[in-house]
């Protein structure tokens, strides 16, 4: 490790001990974490977030039956008590490993895939093998590297980084800090942009240089305006922006998202109208959607649960009901690090969760009751919280907002802090 990495080698010693905590509480022997990198952010944070790791190259590997590189993905492995392996084909001379905080490096030239099982066979790793990245590695290759491990009972538990990452650091909680300044600033360039009748694409322009100037990045920039954005969320759905601009008295729409600071993901966003001239209409559900995030955000201390939270944001919705109005997305928010946290502040009181769960059954709405599976545990302070609230109103416009939150001893902070444009 050199002395240029962000967090030291202790930050990444305390992570590993979480893990292997959680793996004793579950009967884990072994752990296989899949990262994707390479230009993706498919849950390339576990990756970063175990071994400060990140794939170079296009991202475009090619996947036959023989060749198999994968230089796209790394897998992290826990075993023995040890500290964590990092798995990769990537060619030392085109990585700065020195960088690389782990146990031991292994490069498997050329093929991660077919390299993996050899070394499973060799240091008699068998039985049951829990994996985390399952819904990022591709089809051709869990299959080739399942034939090759007939030894090994794969047990897939997606969510299993969840605890260890739950309580953010202190050098954790600054990072997230350095991460709100970056998107309050350029947010505010991105809006301010759209209310002064520039393109969406110019919109995006100014956002992402106001990121990029102060070391961030993102994976997507989305800036949207007029009726079509009543109706979606984006205005081109391959890039989030477009090379139209907004007339004045179009409601127009800026988001963030991405890893905005040392992988630690934010998805800021805000609403205005051109021009800066907003109707009564349009002040309605601006207003709305903003003291629906305030409520939330002001309730927010340890102790306090999502559900609690969903229940303050549905009674300030309430106010602003009517006249067809329609509150969007039925959540108020999700936990955040690096990637987005499914567990949610519900946009109102599901009630039982036994009820929910009888009335979903075992269809892929189950997800959605795992979502709601801690909304009764309460917060404690180092936990990142996104609080966010839709409305659209049929002719008008759809407003929506969305700030972060850190947990503290006393409240909360919010270290998004973008104005809001009432």
């Amino acid at each position: 490790m050199t002395g240029s990495n962000y967090f030291p080698r202790e930050e990444y010693e305390a992570r590993w001990k979480r893990v292997w905590d959680a793996m004793r509480a579950k009967g884990y022997d072994h752990l296989l974490v899949w990262s994707r990198g390479a230009g993706s952010y498919d849950r390339l944070g576990n990756g970063l977030w175990l071994t400060n790791f990140a794939n170079n190259g296009t991202g475009q590997d090619w996947a036959d039956d023989v060749q198999m590189g994968a230089w796209t993905f790394s897998a992290v492995l826990f075993r023995d008590g040890r500290a964590p392996e990092l798995h990769s084909a990537q060619p030392p001379e085109e990585t700065e490993y020195a960088k690389v905080v782990c146990g031991e490096l292994i490069v498997h030239e050329p093929s991660l895939i077919t390299g993996l099982p050899e070394y499973f066979r060799k240091h008699g790793i068998e039985g049951r093998v829990a994996v985390v990245g399952d819904d990022v590695l591709p089809g051709l290759y869990d299959r080739r590297l399942r034939s090759l491990t007939p030894q090994i009972e794969w047990v897939t538990d997606e969510w299993f980084l969840l605890e260890p990452q739950r309580v953010k650091s202190k050098r954790e909680q600054e990072a997230f800090r350095t991460a709100g300044d970056i998107t309050t600033h350029a947010l505010a360039a991105g809006l301010d942009a759209l209310i002064a009748g520039e393109t969406s694409a110019e919109a995006a322009a100014r956002t992402a240089m106001e990121i990029m100037r102060r070391g961030g990045g993102f994976s997507r920039i989305d800036m949207h305006h007029g009726a079509h954005a009543e109706r979606f969320l984006l205005g081109d759905m391959l890039y989030g922006y477009d090379t139209s601009a907004p007339k004045k008295g179009d409601m127009v729409r800026g988001w963030i998202q991405g890893p905005i600071f040392q992988g630690y993901w934010l998805d800021p966003g805000r609403t205005a109208v051109c021009g800066g001239r907003p109707t009564k209409e349009q002040r309605h559900i601006l207003e709305g959607a903003t003291e629906v995030c305030k409520a939330i955000i002001k309730a927010i201390r340890p102790g306090v649960t999502p559900r609690q939270l969903g229940i303050i944001g549905e009674k300030t919705a309430l106010r602003y009901a009517g006249d067809g109005i329609d509150l969007n997305l039925g959540i108020f928010g999700h936990q955040m690090g690096t990637f987005y946290g499914p567990h949610i502040i519900p946009a109102g009181d599901p009630g039982a969760l036994e009820d929910e769960k009888e009335k979903q059954g075992t269809s892929a709405n189950e997800i959605m009751f795992k979502e709601y599976e801690k909304i009764d545990e309460p917060y404690e302070p180092g936990m990142l919280i996104a609080v966010e609230a839709f409305m659209k109103h049929p002719g008008v416009g759809m407003s929506g907002l969305e700030d972060h939150v850190l947990v503290t001893k006393e409240g909360c902070e919010q270290i998004t802090n973008t104005p809001y444009y009432l």
